[in-house]
């Protein structure tokens, strides 16, 4: 009976370890904040050049770019897929989803700033271009939120796996397709939600001044 009995339960993953779904969740925001803050300093610094820059090839340059943007403008952006992707694998609900605020921060983020190069220079290319990235950040973020808030910045998942009670009015979402309140579903108390925006605080905070220093190196040692 007890043989039968432990063949019925599961066996866990290795990808189910509360260790992992942490180190996931911390590395996914460290790596999305690094990635983030070298595109837009790369955009902003391109910005101030006019617009456009080049770098390399057999044609004569108008506008040269500067090392640290001929360095960072590429890698930023594969290294901000290769976070998503991190958070998507290891952490598996754990924490703040980086999948729900990706795209927001990036498109707000840069709309942002194409929206100040309006206010500063009247460009009205950059008026356009800068509402239109505000739309097409917050929308998806204002979706998520409509299925459960309590998700877009807790996760729907603890450490260890088991999945948050949301409320009632908690629904999916495009983000979190998964039923939620299932039964034995928990209520996450105050520990769940000083781990998950921790996480997601001292990481965003450690890769943006990492993100400052490697650009600014990069720039100094060019100049």
């Amino acid at each position: 009976m007890t043989s039968s009995y432990y063949s019925a339960i599961p066996a866990l993953s290795w990808r189910d370890s509360a260790v992992l779904r942490v180190a996931g969740s911390a590395v996914s925001w460290f790596l999305f904040a690094l990635a983030f803050t070298l595109l837009f300093q790369v955009s902003f610094s391109v910005m101030a050049l006019g617009g456009s820059c080049a770098s390399g090839g057999p044609y004569e340059i108008a506008v040269e770019c500067p090392d640290a943007v001929a360095a960072f403008a590429p890698g930023s952006i594969f290294m901000g897929l290769a976070a998503v992707g991190i958070g998507m694998f290891f952490a598996r609900g754990f924490g703040t989803p980086l999948t729900t605020w990706a795209w927001p921060i990036l498109f707000c983020g840069l709309g942002g700033l194409f929206l100040a190069a309006f206010f500063a220079a009247g460009e009205v290319v950059g008026l356009i271009i800068g509402l239109m990235f505000e739309i097409m950040g917050l929308v998806p973020l204002i979706l998520e939120f409509r299925g459960s808030p309590q998700r877009v910045f807790l996760g729907q998942r603890a450490a260890n796996g088991a999945q948050f009670y949301e409320g009632e009015r908690a629904r999916r979402s495009l983000m979190s397709p998964r039923t939620p309140n299932p039964e034995g579903a928990v209520r996450p108390n105050a520990g769940h939600w000083l781990l998950a925006l921790g996480i997601t605080a001292v990481c965003s905070l450690l890769g943006y001044w990492v993100a400052g220093v490697w650009f600014a190196s990069v720039a100094s040692s060019g100049s």
